[in-house]
């Protein structure tokens, strides 16, 4: 009879424990970016009044259309006239990609464990996704593209929570910097959301140092929640355990 029990247990042990695995990977999901137009306008020296705005979203290619396209295609296509600053969708890659002329889309290879999220983050979330920006002919005029983002963890970016965004098309240097950052996280899943702020890097490179550390949007991140398990594997567990019960009765009946 214990034998049958602990063949009950091992069974069931074997469905279950698999799903409970702490070591997870990132397959799915997205980053949603809102930005602060008015915040944007006024880097560089700029500002928000007409005609001074330092930059300005000119046209923004979400996962689809970024991936099909070329970055000479991106400078030049235009999707919508004066396009939302806000719902900005990018779409998490997978573990392979590939990239046509002039793009940088990276592969994502993220591992962790959601009961230590920031301790055990190791690897990068590769975003599909790309920002057009006109910047104003005082500062020089043209173009700017921020994009094919990654998404990573680094303890020593003292800026700000450690969670960063890297532009990696035209000028491969973290781009972006998170603060006030909420964590949520749940079994092999967890969410961010927080403020975009301007790293030393950009700041430094293509603003104007004042700049590092303005806010200029914020951000939020999910991964999928896991698949539960399907309901036959918990009836056929729950059967298992009904077998051990009947069994059990019999003994002691014949006892």
């Amino acid at each position: 009879m214990r034998s049958i029990a602990c063949l009950a247990l091992v069974a069931i042990t074997a469905l279950i424990v698999p799903s409970l695995a702490p070591a997870a990977t990132v397959t799915s999901g997205a980053l949603i970016m809102n930005l602060d137009a008015d915040a944007w306008a006024g880097l560089a020296g700029g500002s928000p009044s007409p005609g001074f705005e330092a930059l300005v979203l000119d046209e923004f290619f979400d996962q689809a259309a970024a991936t099909s396209r070329t970055g000479a295609q991106i400078l030049a296509d235009e999707i919508v006239a004066n396009p939302s600053t806000t719902g900005l969708t990018y779409g998490v890659n997978g573990s392979t990609v590939t990239n046509l002329a002039g793009r940088s889309a990276q592969p994502t290879a993220f591992t962790f464990d959601s009961s230590d999220l920031t301790g055990t983050a190791t690897g990068q979330i590769g975003l599909g996704g790309v920002m057009r920006f006109d910047v104003n002919p005082l500062l020089g005029g043209g173009d700017l593209l921020i994009g094919d983002f990654t998404l990573a963890y680094d303890a020593t970016r003292i800026q700000g929570s450690g969670w960063f965004l890297k532009n990696n098309i035209g000028f491969p240097l973290a781009a972006f910097d998170t603060t006030n950052v909420n964590t949520t996280t749940g079994p092999n899943a967890f969410s961010l959301l927080g403020n975009l702020t301007v790293s030393p890097e950009f700041g430094g490179l293509f603003l104007a140092p004042t700049d590092i550390g303005k806010v200029v949007g914020t951000f939020s991140f999910q991964t999928p929640a896991p698949v539960p398990l399907p309901a036959a594997v918990w009836l056929f567990g729950s059967g298992l355990i009904g077998l051990v019960g009947i069994a059990r009765r019999r003994m002691k009946r014949l006892a």
